[in-house]
């Protein structure tokens, strides 16, 4: 019956996410800690499907191609820090976590690690769509932003890719800026009172639901 084919799913889903579990921690977790002083790149993982990704940014979904594109670009010294979404476990294909790994100059970070810790140490953020670019923005961090529609491309240290051979040059610059620059921070600062400006409170007690 429909108890037998559910409790079949939920089991293939365990087995799954503990698979993936076991296929990043085989590869081994970069501690934030040891990355401080040193220039990297945070790319946050998102879930795939997803909406935000597959209708939000119909023109760029393929995020280990994003990945690529950063690993080949970045200047040397310099590292790409991936975090993996917890909702992607069991998710991805067998081989995606070993073609990232590939690559030399690409880090994993602890899955458990908050993503606004990573911002705050990070030279930059790349994502196709991912509200890690949000907050990163908010902040004055520079963004790389493969999604071409994200409702924070507007914000001036946000930088948006339509053309490969536009990902080196906007890594350079990024990474040349201090950080944070005042001019950016102050940015963020004005784009976080336009969200909040433009909120209101719905009334609901979450502790309740």
């Amino acid at each position: 019956g429909d108890t037998g084919y559910y409790l079949r799913e939920e089991l293939k889903y365990e087995y799954r996410l503990a698979l993936a579990m076991r296929q990043i921690k085989r590869r081994g977790y970069t501690p934030l800690d040891t990355l401080r002083g040193t220039p990297f790149v945070y790319f946050p993982l998102q879930e795939e499907p997803e909406v935000i990704l597959t209708v939000g940014s119909p023109e760029y979904t393929y995020q280990l191609g994003a990945i690529s594109s950063l690993a080949r670009d970045l200047p040397a010294g310099v590292l790409l820090a991936v975090k993996e979404t917890p909702y992607a476990f069991g998710r991805r294909s067998s081989d995606f976590y070993d073609q990232i790994c590939e690559f030399k100059n690409v880090v994993w970070l602890d899955v458990n690690e908050p993503g606004v810790n990573v911002i705050r140490e990070a030279s930059a953020v790349a994502t196709i769509s991912g509200t890690g670019g949000f907050e990163g923005a908010l902040i004055g961090k520079p963004i790389i932003s493969f999604g071409r529609h994200n409702y924070w491309n507007f914000i001036p240290h946000v930088s948006v890719v339509t053309d490969e051979a536009q990902i080196a040059s906007l890594l350079t610059s990024a990474l040349a800026a201090p950080r944070p620059r005042e001019e950016d921070v102050a940015n963020g600062a004005r784009a976080k009172q336009a969200v909040i400006d433009c909120s209101f409170d719905l009334g609901l007690d979450y502790a309740d639901t």
